[in-house]
């Protein structure tokens, strides 16, 4: 059995492609990592999408294989929402600098571009008060305080443990969580793991 962890990246996920080699590493550290992109740029509708990320959960489930999820930005909302889907698939769930509250704060030009991502968010609303003190338990967040782009305010989801980085802007936080904190992080996903 292996265990196999689905990274959902944020808006940009066409270009940030560090983020995609930083995740296939991850197997030196003895997870299979997966780089799925929704994508949020684009006018095709968020079910669609939605539906693609938990076929590849459902997929790998069915196989035997563990599986956990990441989420950075605005892939924050994508996983939690699958997560609520999918609680009994899921071993772990890692949250970096992710956008998850306050979804009338995001710039309506970013909506406008991205429209996929702002149902996926207003979805979550509904989604967030269900996950339980045992859901919560599963989930780990990454947060830097000199993030602007995502203050801590719209990244907090009370009674999830919290890592603080390095006062590095939005991109540069994510890019150094899924690097250096790779180890930390995965350390995270495997002791989560259920038999």
């Amino acid at each position: 059995m292996k265990h196999h962890v689905i990274y959902v990246p944020g808006i940009g996920d066409n270009i940030w492609h560090v983020q995609s080699a930083a995740v296939t590493l991850w197997r030196f550290y003895g997870v299979r990592g997966h780089f799925h992109v929704m994508p949020w740029l684009g006018d095709e509708p968020y079910q669609p999408k939605f539906e693609r990320l938990l076929a590849v959960i459902d997929a790998l489930h069915s196989k035997g294989h563990k599986v956990s999820l990441v989420g950075a930005s605005a892939g924050g909302s994508a996983v939690l929402n699958a997560y609520l889907a999918r609680r009994e698939k899921i071993n772990a769930v890692v949250l970096i600098c992710q956008k998850i509250n306050h979804p009338e704060m995001v710039a309506p030009q970013t909506y406008a571009k991205n429209p996929a991502f702002r149902e996926s968010l207003e979805r979550l609303q509904d989604g967030l008060p269900q996950l339980t003190a045992a859901d919560k338990a599963k989930i780990r967040a990454y947060y830097s305080p000199a993030d602007r782009t995502v203050p801590h305010a719209d990244s907090k989801l009370q009674g999830v443990q919290e890592i603080r980085l390095p006062r590095l802007k939005h991109g540069y936080a994510i890019v150094y969580a899924i690097t250096v904190r790779a180890y930390s992080l995965t350390r995270f996903i495997k002791s989560t793991a259920t038999n």
